[in-house]
């Protein structure tokens, strides 16, 4: 791999939101490695081998599944712990899961919490050294910080338009032992999630070091219906999506939406308001 690669790490790479972005990424002019974290090797390798992958990119796939804490641990491991040391620049938190029924992961917790805000808060807490570190090492080269994107929802909000049901944060019920509706657990998630980004932000601020700057942003890519999201959904609810939705006004397409994250990673103009 060449040094001069910016590394982005984007999970949920080879579907939805995540696989748009991965096609945009790749017709930037500046060079990326570009390391696919996903759950589903296989499937992956299967969606990139339609891909044309321009010759200053490079692509790798790395199993993280974030239902299992060890997986987590293990991919950063790996990631950590590689000679020469890699340098990551970009990590793009984007994958999420909406489970239609009560389950539970290898670790106990419910799959919903654990795989969108809990396995997370644990990547970057296993990351952010490195991350830091290049920053640095960046930005004797150029202005450009390292950077954590949150791939969030306005359903994080209370309440209001569409979505007349908040969020509701019961930490008694955060296994769903008192209740379950899914919906309502991944509009807590991603309200955890926005708990986990506000903080993050007051603690990087707080150390004012300009050489290991990172900019971290919450985003809202739009209601894409044409996401993995509603894979577990009853099939009306899956027919909606694919076939009514999309031509709602008030949804976007995969690729404007894949375009919002493009943009919060890798755009200069947001350099300015650091």
């Amino acid at each position: 791999m060449s040094q001069e690669r910016k590394v982005i790490i984007l999970t949920g790479a080879n579907s939805g939101l995540g696989f748009e972005a991965l096609k945009q990424l790749i017709q930037h002019s500046t060079p990326y490695h570009l390391i696919l974290a996903v759950r589903n090797v296989t499937e992956t390798e299967k969606a990139i081998s339609a891909l044309t992958i321009p010759s200053q990119h490079s692509i790798e796939i790395s199993k993280l599944d974030l239902s299992s804490f060890t997986s987590v641990k293990s991919f950063a491991q790996g990631l950590l712990t590689r000679d020469p040391i890699l340098p990551l620049n970009i990590l793009i938190l984007n994958a999420a899961t909406v489970k239609s029924k009560l389950s539970t992961t290898e670790d106990n917790l419910e799959t919903t919490f654990q795989t969108n805000h809990l396995s997370y808060f644990l990547l970057i807490n296993l990351l952010l050294d490195r991350i830091k570190w290049s920053s640095e090492q960046q930005n004797k080269l150029e202005s450009f910080n390292s950077r954590i994107i949150f791939v969030n929802s306005s359903l994080h909000k209370p309440g209001e338009g569409h979505n007349k049901i908040g969020p509701k944060l019961e930490i008694e019920n955060l296994d769903g032992s008192k209740g379950y509706d899914s919906m309502l657990f991944y509009k807590n998630t991603k309200l955890a999630q926005m708990l986990f980004f506000y903080q993050l932000n007051k603690l990087l601020e707080e150390e004012k070091d300009e050489k290991k700057k990172i900019s971290i942003f919450a985003i809202e890519p739009g209601f894409v219906p044409q996401t993995e999201l509603a894979r577990e959904s009853p099939s009306y609810v899956k027919l909606l999506m694919k076939y009514i939705l999309p031509f709602a006004s008030f949804t976007r397409t995969p690729e404007q939406g894949g375009a919002v994250i493009v943009y919060a990673a890798t755009s200069p103009e947001l350099e300015i308001a650091i």
